[in-house]
């Protein structure tokens, strides 16, 4: 199950050793940066990639990136980052109004797994970068006769970050990117300081649905909670199973009396429709959120990129923690 339409959480796989250690490096610096044959046009360099065992030479400059997938969202505002085609899809939820135009304006080549490899071609990019979550499974082997391929795949949502920062690594544009970490983090920080006697005494909950009649628990490290949790908002850990969300019968909504809090996505001002179809139910309106008004939406809630992380923590102030 793609990581990217979770109705049930993916299925999980190990990353190569090399892949892995490169996500490990990140905490020091960005894996399979600069060395001796980075800065000329025409040089490469070596990156760990998710696709194979083996690294695989890049550009070390590249000039003509196409991004599928995930890797998105963190070039498409990094104007560093030589972008001439990029994906549409499911990645499309993490990104600003703003971003959104700008990957308007760019070649479509391809909406999610239907990647088209003659747009592609076309385009001539010198270095392609997926960001497609590692349950996909895709078949890079068509793409490797184009240019060469960096792959950064996700296991699982808390894996964003890690994601982001090679994406952006491999596109030669880590420098720029980390700019947006900081600002991120930064906001991150105020809200955490400023409501903390707020976050302090209250436990959230993050529920979400997709259509199968039941509703979805997200614990810590699922799409809706990571961003909030970076803020100071407390959430579940995870579930008795170790998953970093749970699906449940509408029978068993009283689960949320165990929270002080709920929060739900929003889609044009309204909840998302199928939550929304939760919601209208006879055992939602007895849970003590509920009861207590304490159930909020929140636009982008879910998304996975700094640029619109930074939109969702505005929003969580302004609707959430100002009203606690």
């Amino acid at each position: 199950m793609p990581i990217d339409v979770p109705p049930t959480p993916p299925a999980r796989r190990r990353w190569s050793l090399g892949a892995a250690a490169c996500a490990l490096a990140f905490a020091a610096a960005a894996c399979g940066s600069g060395g001796a044959d980075a800065g000329a046009e025409g040089e490469t360099r070596s990156f760990a990639s998710d696709h194979t065992d083996e690294e695989v030479r890049i550009p070390a400059e590249p000039k003509r990136i196409v991004a599928i997938g995930w890797a998105v969202t963190p070039l498409i505002s990094v104007e560093e980052a030589e972008l001439v085609g990029v994906s549409r899809g499911t990645q499309d939820m993490s990104l600003t109004p703003e971003e959104l135009e700008r990957v308007e304006e760019l070649p479509d080549v391809g909406t999610d797994l239907e990647i088209n490899i003659e747009q592609i071609a076309e385009l001539e990019p010198d270095l392609i970068i997926s960001g497609l979550a590692s349950a996909m499974e895709y078949d890079y082997s068509e793409l490797e006769k184009i240019a060469p391929v960096a792959v950064a795949a996700m296991n699982e949502p808390a894996e964003w970050k890690d994601m982001n920062e090679r994406v952006a690594d491999a596109a030669g544009v880590a420098d720029a990117h980390a700019e947006l970490i900081e600002k991120y983090d930064r906001r991150a920080a105020e809200i955490s300081e400023e409501y903390a006697g707020v976050l302090e005494e209250t436990d959230f909950a993050a529920v979400a649905a997709y259509g199968d009649g039941n509703w979805t628990l997200e614990h810590e490290k699922s799409f809706g909670p990571n961003i909030p949790s970076d803020a100071g908002l407390r959430f579940s850990e995870e579930a008795e199973d170790g998953a970093f969300s749970e699906s449940h019968a509408v029978e068993d909504l009283d689960v949320l009396n165990d929270y002080d809090a709920v929060l739900i996505r929003e889609e044009d001002g309204e909840p998302e429709a199928e939550i929304g179809k939760i919601m209208e139910q006879g055992p939602w309106k007895e849970t003590g959120p509920a009861k207590d008004d304490k159930v909020f939406a929140v636009p982008q809630l879910g998304a996975m990129s700094y640029t619109t992380g930074m939109l969702v923590f505005d929003e969580l102030e302004k609707r959430v923690l100002q009203k606690l």
